[in-house]
């Protein structure tokens, strides 16, 4: 199993939402990450918490978008899970020491602030159905290419 990374699996599971006409379990998410439901309920709380889906408990319950995926940008998805630091550099006693290594470890937080920036913004300019289209055409291409039908 992989190593966490709670953005890129909430961005998992909310394109596992999209086009879907009844809500999922977390049972049904957890087993196209995979991952134990519990990870799925704790990432569904933080998307609930952020209005981006409603879930029902219970028989027949399950997750939901609370609204249209042309409304969900990735970068709500990105708030929603604590907005993690998507680029980082270690520095070593970056204020102590060596004028060098201060210089260094200044352009490297130069850079990565950009970088950071540049993804939010990217974050920002694609929305949820954009990425459940992309998937889509995905498994259309994996099927031609595989000689099956295109089930999604």
């Amino acid at each position: 199993m992989k190593s966490a990374n709670p953005l890129s699996d909430a961005l998992h599971v909310m394109a596992h939402l999209v086009g879907q006409t009844g809500p999922r379990t977390s049972e049904q998410l957890a087993t196209c990450l995979p991952t134990h439901p519990v990870v799925i309920r704790r990432l569904l709380a933080q998307m609930a918490k952020a209005g981006l889906v409603r879930s029902v408990r219970g028989h027949g319950g399950g997750s939901q978008l609370a609204r249209e995926a042309a409304d969900i940008n990735l970068h709500d998805i990105y708030l929603a899970v604590g907005a993690p630091p998507m680029v980082q550099f270690g520095a070593r006693n970056a204020g102590n020491g060596c004028p060098i290594q201060q210089l260094v470890q200044q352009a490297l937080d130069d850079g990565a602030r950009q970088a950071q920036q540049l993804l939010e913004q990217r974050l920002r300019a694609t929305t949820l159905d954009q990425l459940g289209a992309a998937f889509a055409h995905h498994l259309h291409q994996h099927a031609i290419a595989h000689g099956g039908s295109d089930a999604t």
